[in-house]
């Protein structure tokens, strides 16, 4: 049920951000791009990690952990969590996308073909081989896939989080907050030439090459994932040892 809300949420956020005063009378993809900058972008974050960010909140809440310590088993918890936290917060992020671009559909064309952000991506941006071969829909399922990996990268860290900080609340917000100072960080390291959206999002395509791009991410991914495995087993200890 979590999952279905998850979708819900995001896809609900990026409809009705479609009302501030975006044209409806363009394609589909001028919509999402004009969505997909800004707030929109980083409230979606926050709607994957609805559905399990706060797991490791209600596991403690309800000594579940402790069945696991007593197994000798916590390093195959803390796996399991983190799978669980970052496939389905991917999941809810990128059915989301894909399901707010094919209701789009309904309305709208799917490109201008003559238009100056259709030209941006081809020349410039990610996934240009489904844009080429017209395999539209697949483009915004695979845009999902690629910016959820963000999604599911934060949710993660927002379950760290969870470790020093009772009020879900503020776990559950933590993945825009982060993606907020992330990106102003990465800015000023870069001098405005890289962000996030610069890396996560397939609009751009910061090698110019679509493989070294998506390597780039997946790469990014899995330093968290280990990063944050042993983080994770080693507060857990600490917490149970309190």
């Amino acid at each position: 049920m979590k999952l279905v809300i998850s979708i819900a949420l995001t896809m609900g956020v990026l409809l009705l951000s479609t009302l501030e005063g975006i044209a409806l009378d363009t394609n589909v993809l001028y919509v999402f791009s004009i969505v997909m900058y800004g707030m929109p972008a980083m409230m979606i974050l926050v709607c994957g990690a609805i559905a399990f960010a706060d797991s490791f909140c209600e596991d403690i809440e309800h000594k579940y952990v402790m069945q696991q310590v007593i197994r000798g088993d916590i390093e195959g918890y803390v796996s399991a969590r983190i799978f669980s936290i970052f496939s389905v917060t991917m999941l809810s992020v990128t059915f989301g996308i894909f399901l707010f671009a094919n209701i789009m559909h309904f309305k709208l064309a799917w490109v201008d073909v003559s238009g100056l952000q259709y030209d941006h991506i081809i020349h410039a941006g990610g996934l240009r081989f489904f844009l080429i071969h017209k395999w539209y829909s697949l483009y915004y399922f695979c845009y999902g896939i690629q910016y959820s990996v963000l999604a599911g990268i934060l949710s993660l860290w927002a379950a760290y989080l969870s470790m020093f900080i009772s009020n879900r609340m503020l776990v559950l917000s933590a993945p825009m907050v982060q993606y907020y100072f992330v990106d102003y960080i990465l800015s000023t390291a870069s001098s405005g030439t890289l962000n996030l959206a610069t890396v996560f999002s397939p609009s751009n395509n910061i090698f110019l090459n679509d493989y070294l791009s998506l390597l780039l991410v997946v790469m990014i991914a899995a330093i968290n994932v280990v990063l944050l495995r042993k983080l994770l087993i080693r507060k857990l200890r600490r917490k149970i040892c309190e």
